[in-house]
């Protein structure tokens, strides 16, 4: 046999990947953090993999990218564009198996991790391999929280160790500092993918990013544009009349094929005319019609007829901009006029409409009546792969290098890149052990860099966390740093290499800062005297990790509450909770939300002091119909004009998306196109007034009962003192007045829950003034009862000829 086999320790560096509608990438900075490794196609050479699933009916096996992507238009059809149904429940069939939308995600990062790491076998040597088990996935930046959770779901499937859900145009500001050397100044990342349209406003201070304001649309994108182009496709060949083309999209599975098909022809003849100013397609065997006729196309297309197609589409994303700068000027008092780039990301950009758009609305030109962003032109580089490359920076700094020892015992964590440009590097990590034979405590980690004689030792912290300062480093060198771990016993139980490359030209330190935030606010829906209300609960764009605290009262007459979560119009979370039988009505109840940096929602909440548990369920998917639309169209027509007026052309526009998408059979589309008709309702809808909890009705009854009770306590007994009571009773009274017609829930129950406290103590005073029969008699009735101290109370009343109170 041959020579021994050494054991290698293993390194892992956390990947960064976009994982797009239409095409996915992934990236990874080289072991010396001076260069970023992008996969590209064996085959093709594209950096790009088409996010496309197909299962071979023959051999049974998943098909993942560009042999995929070929499949479109045939039977069985392959799964594309998964990313619009992310967050859904509803499954989609691949082959013989029904999965979900993450199920199908997973089965591309999973394609994009085997990918990476072939490339990442380069990095590998005599004594060390490479494993690709973590990442940074990135997501768009308007992404709802059951899509980011479902995205995080398909990492996790795939065997990543998803360190982060990065938003997309973080990610591409990343890299553009990162490749520009610049650290400083506002940018606006404009988005156009191929399914998803982000917009992010970003401030970048020393290398760390904030996110000023966020806006965007999920269903606006290529995809769309490509439906267009279909569309028209479609136009022309019905008016030849030779062929059947009167195409069933909802019902009919061929037909769909045929229009998958059209679509795929105009992406190509989009793509051909980014370029050039006319072309002709030419195809015979595409696509066959209705009666099994092989169509021929020979149709001359311009890039000018062509973009009056998609020009109301690019148009669609300006608004997203303009309200994107707004919130930056809620926020941070940022207009457009202080946003020094404006960075293009996406494969849309490619469009030159696009750029040309983005040029004459929002870059600087001297004719603008408005003001205008410093640079004059948009940043179009990388487009397709900006955002994974930025995603591998932030991976490589904040997933920094974790090395295992050869005995896969040992685990040392570092942090950070391993680029400086400085003379001098700090170093700090975590050491941890995989074996519980092995005691970390008391031990220490030594430093060495035999090529300059030099040495230090740190000792190992309760978690077992080091740091090292100001170590010296040979000038434009690549150092090696090697590492030594000792137990208490000063037993060698590791050792570690880690490269430092010192270089006056090293990128700086990017991507650092508070970049997760709350894209859209949330809401509290409960029901208020018989009407649904929802209360802003964590307004946008809120910095995570964030909470927020919600006080509603007890309905009674249940022991189950059940309310909603909403981001905008869309239901996102179904709380329920499980509340004592005898609990009375207008009990307090309270509930403290929490959403964490990658966005998981938890939940706790209280009865009084008592804590309790209650289920977090994902909302069923939404499906709309037709008469959904006409009743919402209904009350926007019965609008003033005045009113209506502004937003007559964007209600017709989404209507007709909603209507098409129904006719199409687009549940996911339906359903999103309508939030967003329900968005414009609501900006001109008439306000209703804050309805409480509980009824003022119910408010007043008590202040009448407790100055009632007060009185009589004065009939028994001069020496009550009244006027103390009646002053303490009348400013709740007017406290709780005040914060009813202010809206304020919280001033309104905290003055509710006063009074029920003074009734609860006079009822108790006048009980005691009571003669000894009539309080026998009522001890008797409450003592039958589920809630003694509400019948108790009753019998009090009822001595007082009183009506019964109403709980």
């Amino acid at each position: 046999m041959g020579g021994n086999i050494v054991a290698k320790q293993l390194i892992s560096k956390a990947v960064g990947i976009d994982l797009g509608t239409t095409n996915s990438v992934i990236a990874i900075m080289n072991p010396a953090d001076t260069d970023i490794v992008i996969h590209r196609d064996p085959v093709s050479k594209r950096e790009t993999t088409p996010s496309c699933v197909w299962k071979d009916p023959r051999k049974g096996e998943i098909v993942v990218g560009r042999k995929a992507f070929s499949r479109i238009g045939t039977a069985p059809a392959p799964i594309h564009s998964i990313k619009r149904k992310m967050g859904r429940q509803e499954k989609v069939r691949l082959g013989n198996e029904e999965l979900s939308p993450e199920e199908i995600s997973a089965h591309i990062l999973r394609e994009m991790k085997g990918q990476i790491e072939e490339d990442v076998k380069g990095f590998e040597t005599n004594t060390t391999s490479w494993q690709v088990d973590r990442a940074i996935i990135t997501v768009p930046a308007y992404f709802d929280l059951p899509q980011i959770e479902a995205t995080r779901k398909a990492g996790e499937q795939a065997g990543l160790q998803v360190l982060e859900l990065l938003h997309e145009p973080t990610a591409a500001a990343c890299y553009y500092c990162w490749h520009t050397h610049i650290q400083n100044g506002i940018f606006l990342v404009y988005d156009l993918g191929g399914g998803t349209f982000d917009v992010s406003i970003l401030r970048c201070r020393a290398g760390a990013f904030e996110v000023l304001g966020i806006s965007g649309n999920n269903y606006l994108g290529g995809d769309d544009i490509d439906e267009a182009l279909a569309n028209e496709l479609l136009r022309r060949l019905q008016s030849e009349e030779q062929w059947e083309l009167n195409l069933n999209l909802k019902d009919d599975e061929e037909d769909r094929l045929r229009f998958e098909k059209m679509k795929k022809l105009m992406e190509g003849v989009k793509k051909k005319l980014s370029t050039e100013h006319e072309f002709l397609l030419r195809d015979t065997m595409s696509i066959q019609d209705q009666a099994h006729n092989w169509v021929e196309i020979e149709m001359l297309f311009e890039r000018q007829e062509i973009e009056a197609i998609m020009l109301p589409i690019i148009k669609r994303t300006i608004p997203y901009c303009l309200e994107a700068l707004e919130k930056a000027h809620e926020k941070a008092e940022i207009s457009l006029a202080d946003v020094d780039a404006i960075i293009l990301a996406g494969g849309s950009t490619h469009i030159p409409l696009v750029r040309q758009l983005v040029r004459q609305e929002l870059c600087a030109n001297p004719n603008a009546q408005a003001p205008r962003a410093k640079c004059a032109e948009p940043v179009y580089e990388d487009v397709d792969s900006i955002v994974a490359l930025g995603a591998a920076i932030r991976a490589a700094a904040s997933g920094g290098l974790i090395i295992y020892n050869s005995e896969r015992t040992v685990r040392i964590a570092f942090r950070g890149l391993g680029t400086t440009g400085s003379q001098q590097a700090h170093l700090g990590g975590q050491v941890s052990t995989l074996s519980q034979e092995i005691d970390l405590s008391g031990g220490h980690i030594r430093l060495t860099i035999p090529a300059l004689g030099y040495d230090d030792d740190c000792d190992l912290g309760p978690a077992g966390n080091f740091s090292f300062t100001r170590i010296p480093l040979q000038r434009a060198a690549e150092n090696l740093l090697n590492f030594e771990v000792f137990d208490s016993k000063d037993e060698l139980i590791a050792s570690a290499s880690r490269p430092v490359t010192q270089s006056q030209d090293a990128p700086l330190a990017i991507g650092g800062g508070d970049t997760a935030v709350l894209a859209k606010t949330i809401a509290l829906e409960v029901v208020r005297a018989n009407k649904l209300y929802r209360k802003e609960l964590i307004k946008s764009p809120a910095s995570l990790p964030t909470s927020a605290s919600f006080q509603f009262v007890h309905p009674g007459s249940t022991s189950h509450i059940q309310f909603s979560l909403y981001q905008l119009e869309k239901k996102i979370k179904e709380i329920s909770v499980n509340v004592p039988e005898d609990l009375p009505r207008g009990a307090p109840i309270d509930l403290h939300i929490n959403v964490d940096e990658q966005a998981n929602i938890t939940c706790n909440g209280t009865i009084g002091e008592l804590p309790f548990r209650f289920s977090v369920e994902a909302p069923e998917d939404r499906y709309i119909r037709e008469d959904d639309v006409r009743k919402l169209d209904k009350q926007f027509q019965q609008l003033p004009s005045g009113q209506s007026s502004s937003l007559k052309e964007a209600w017709e526009e989404t209507t007709q998306r909603v209507n098409t998408a129904i006719e199409h059979g687009d549940v996911a589309r339906a359903a999103h196109d309508f939030g967003e008709l329900e968005n414009l309702w609501q900006s001109v809808a008439p306000a209703e007034k804050e309805v409480l909890q509980p009824p003022r009705t119910e408010f007043d009854n008590l202040v009448k009962d407790c100055l009632a009770i007060n009185d009589e306590i004065y009939n028994y007994d001069r020496m009550h003192d009244k006027a103390m009571y009646s002053n303490a009773i009348n400013e709740q009274r007017r406290l709780g007045e005040m914060a009813f017609a202010a809206s304020d829930q919280e001033a309104y129950t905290a003055a509710y829950n006063m009074l029920e406290s003074l009734c609860k103590h006079l009822a108790n005073v006048l009980f005691s003034k009571l003669p000894a029969d009539i309080r026998e008699q009522i001890m008797q009735q409450a003592a039958k009862s589920t809630d003694e101290e509400t019948t108790r109370r009753a019998g009090i009343k009822e001595a007082m000829n009183l009506k019964p109170w109403e709980i």
